[in-house]
């Protein structure tokens, strides 16, 4: 109690100096998705202190700044009908059944969440909880947001990628994002793949969330609603090592762009980004081409060159660790806003 006490201070002390943002009104958000669920790593890696980050996660447990982080997302869902529930893994418990959100339901079951509980012998089996719920997943009124708040680790039982790539093969209209307190190589490699698969999952430190309440709108609009008329993200395509050249996969993915664009016109920046190797110079010639590319594609799918800007940013802007083989791979990316 001690330990959340002190949390819980320095993190309203932390809250006077974040950054702020102004909510879009009700009326003008569109749903998009109408199901989600938060699902909660609480094993024995969930209950240590994370040394290697910032100041709140050296102060208290990975589990108690994920709660609040999720106390902090849940206050900003806006009321657009959606039915929301709560699961936990390690232990594989429902805390909220699916059901119509309610704001305080929600709050209620956050707050039940454990925060310091034993460490040894509670390993994590997060492949065959996802593997578990995948059929409570599959009859959610879809499109159906998974929104796993975990360190990543997985030390029991089936891959968690592989689970998640099944659930995606048997539904369409499902996508998985991720609020991490992930410390170390293999936590942080798990959801990066994760967060690879699709190009519609958002990846947002737990801790970000506690200091910003910009980072809380934005995590919540990405996940939950598009503003009409408004800005809105449209997420990454990647490209192949010292390429710019679109992929089928960057294809189908930029038709979509063209086709929200066509329905809903606007003016886009399309910033192009590379990983770390090979020279500065070099890689802001390599971006530059990648954002010229995806310009150039959407162009010939009608939008008109006058409402888009390329920008290359070179390696300045990595959303992924550099140091791994697959961060390095997402890092060679263009992204549309």
């Amino acid at each position: 109690m001690k330990l959340f006490k002190s949390f819980a201070l320095l993190a309203a002390m932390t809250l006077m100096f974040a950054v702020s943002a102004t909510a879009a009104p009700a009326g003008n958000l569109i749903p998009k998705i109408n199901s989600f669920d938060f699902l909660v790593d609480q094993s024995g890696s969930m209950m240590m202190k994370n040394n290697a980050a910032g100041l709140l996660t050296r102060t208290t447990t990975k589990a108690a700044i994920a709660k609040e982080a999720l106390l902090r997302v849940n206050e900003e869902i806006p009321a657009l009908g959606y039915s929301g529930s709560l699961h936990t893994f390690a232990p594989l418990s429902e805390v909220l059944p699916q059901s119509t959100y309610n704001e305080a339901s929600m709050k209620k079951a956050i707050e039940s969440l454990k925060t310091e509980m034993p460490i040894y012998g509670r390993l994590t089996p997060m492949g065959d909880s996802i593997g578990v719920l995948a059929s409570d997943y599959n009859r959610m009124s879809r499109k159906t947001g998974v929104i796993m708040v975990t360190d990543g680790n997985s030390n029991l039982g089936s891959d968690p990628v592989a689970q998640v790539t099944a659930l995606y093969n048997s539904n369409p209209d499902i996508c998985v994002h991720v609020i991490s307190v992930a410390d170390k190589p293999e936590g942080k490699e798990t959801i990066q793949q994760i967060a690879a698969m699709r190009s519609c999952s958002v990846v947002v430190e737990a801790e970000e969330l506690i200091r910003s309440n910009a980072a809380v709108e934005k995590f919540v609009a990405d996940v939950f609603y598009d503003v009409a008329g408004g800005r809105i993200d449209l997420r990454s395509v990647q490209f192949g090592f010292d390429s710019a050249v679109i992929t089928d996969e960057s294809a189908a993915i930029l038709d979509e762009v063209a086709r929200m664009l066509q329905s809903s016109p606007r003016n886009v920046e399309i910033g192009g980004h590379t990983c770390s190797i090979g020279s500065d110079e070099y890689n802001m010639g390599l971006s530059q081409r990648r954002a010229n590319a995806v310009k150039n594609y959407l162009a010939r799918k009608g939008i008109p060159a006058s409402s888009m800007t390329a920008i290359g940013y070179g390696e300045s802007q990595p959303k992924f660790d550099n140091r791994t083989e697959e961060g390095r791979r997402l890092n060679r990316r263009a992204e549309i806003n």
